[in-house]
């Protein structure tokens, strides 16, 4: 059991939208493949009719129609598909097969709506590459005797398909589709015309639902024109585009961009004016936006590394290890008591040293040297301040201008980074100085308190 459909073309259409028999033909005739593959390197696979040349026949006779009668249906098109499973494109045998297929039917019309001309077109050019029939049936005879109350789905198309399907197609598989079809078709059928408005209605309500979730699902996600489209496309949502165009075209001829997109899903159509009221327009600033968002992550991304890096670089500078300072082990000698004779000499000297008055010059090195002494001991301080502004100028910098293109091998960064660590290194020097002169004013000290106790000697 195949699935079938109608529709009917006007001499003058009642709706801008709506397709001539002329142009419904003229569309059909067309060779070239709307989706070229090895199934369908061709659009009309088989083709046949029951007047010879149709496109000639069908032309005069909406001439004829359009002098000489009333009626305003120039021809009805019936779309006759099949599952992959019942007939594969791939088959020749199976091409051939639903070819007879459209062929048997379009006669069995014709015995309930009259002797009139009629054209089959076999295709499998869709994007699903399913095997499908085109059968074009005209309105009038040559009589101009029209087809009264049109052509039913119900009470013609439906029990003739499932007649000829249902003698055509015998395998397991075949019956399997026909058994599945046959239950969707008998509960379409039990239903009356209202309930099956109603029914259809929450159907596309469903499907409307699932497209704008997953638009703008896609939306948040989506950061080029062609990623918007593949994500839908993976959510089986087609964006719909003329027959003649190999993808959708979001601009016009004119090169300014289209009011909407046209999305479809399961045979549902809405347009995005409708569903997010938003243009092609909108929606592309929507995927620029997205890119520069994830760009910026990026850059946050590479520059904490690069933080981080710096950090571990700078810590591992200014770890400095000191210097282990081994404890001098030293054989005292007990101290002898002293004399009150020798104190008292010792109080005497003390007191003629305090008494005794300072020259001028050893005031003045001694200013000097206190003078050297209050630089040295400032020395560290001052340059760990100039550090720390350094490295504050090279922080400011490095946010003001992180998003600038290859700005680690700027000139003024360099130069600060440099800054940095030389002062760093400075700094290191400095503390290490330090240590040392403190290290040697010890060893000096103990020195001097040795030579003292020797010239001493021992207590008497």
């Amino acid at each position: 059991m195949s699935v079938i459909s109608v529709k009917t073309k006007y001499h003058t259409p009642p709706r801008k939208n709506s397709e001539t028999g002329k142009g419904c033909i003229a569309y059909l005739n067309d060779e070239k493949s709307h989706n070229e593959s090895n199934v369908s390197p061709i659009r009309n696979l088989r083709k046949s009719s029951n007047c010879g040349d149709f496109k000639a026949v069908a032309r005069k006779r909406f001439k004829e129609q359009a002098r000489n009668s009333n009626a305003n249906v120039e021809l009805y098109s019936v779309v006759q598909s099949f599952d992959l499973d019942e007939l594969s494109p791939e088959n020749q045998d199976d091409v051939d097969k639903a070819h007879r297929i459209g062929v048997l039917t379009a006669k069995e019309i014709l015995k309930k709506v009259g002797d009139r001309e009629f054209c089959v077109f076999t295709q499998a050019d869709g994007e699903s590459h399913h095997l499908h029939n085109h059968i074009v049936i005209l309105n009038c005879d040559r009589e101009l005797n029209t087809i009264k109350h049109g052509l039913s789905w119900k009470r013609t198309l439906a029990p003739i398909n499932d007649q000829i399907t249902g003698e055509q197609l015998q395998n397991a598989k075949q019956k399997a589709v026909q058994e599945r079809l046959k239950k969707s078709y008998d509960e379409v059928t039990a239903l009356s015309t209202t309930k099956r408005k109603a029914k259809r209605q929450t159907e596309n309500e469903k499907k409307k639902e699932y497209i704008y979730e997953n638009v703008n699902d896609v939306l948040k996600i989506a950061k080029t024109q062609k990623e918007f489209v593949e994500l839908l496309r993976e959510r089986q949502i087609i964006i719909r585009r003329n027959a003649k165009e190999k993808e959708f075209n979001w601009l016009t001829k004119s090169g300014k961009y289209k009011s909407r997109l046209p999305f479809e899903y399961q045979g549902y159509k809405i347009t995005s004016k409708k569903l997010i009221n938003q243009n092609p327009e909108e929606i592309l600033r929507i995927l620029y936006r997205n890119k520069l968002k994830f760009e910026d992550k990026q850059r946050q991304n590479a520059k904490s590394q690069t933080d981080k890096a710096i950090e571990t670089k700078l810590n591992e500078e200014q770890v400095i290890k000191p210097r282990e300072i081994k404890p001098q082990t030293q054989n005292k000698t007990p101290k002898s008591p002293k004399t009150a004779n020798q104190q008292i000499k010792k109080q005497k000297e003390t007191k003629n040293v305090s008494k005794t008055p300072k020259n001028k010059f050893e005031k003045f090195e001694e200013r000097n040297t206190n003078i050297v002494r209050v630089r040295k001991s400032n020395i560290s301080s001052l340059t760990d301040l100039e550090l720390i502004m350094a490295i504050r100028k090279r922080d400011l910098w490095r946010n003001k201008h992180f998003r600038e293109a290859n700005w680690q091998n700027n000139a003024t960064y360099l130069q600060l980074q440099n800054k940095v660590i030389f002062l760093r290194s400075q700094l290191t020097a400095e503390i290490n100085a330090q240590q040392q002169a403190q290290q040697t004013m010890i060893a000096t000290q103990k020195a001097e308190q040795r030579i003292k106790k020797q010239e001493e000697g021992p207590g008497i």
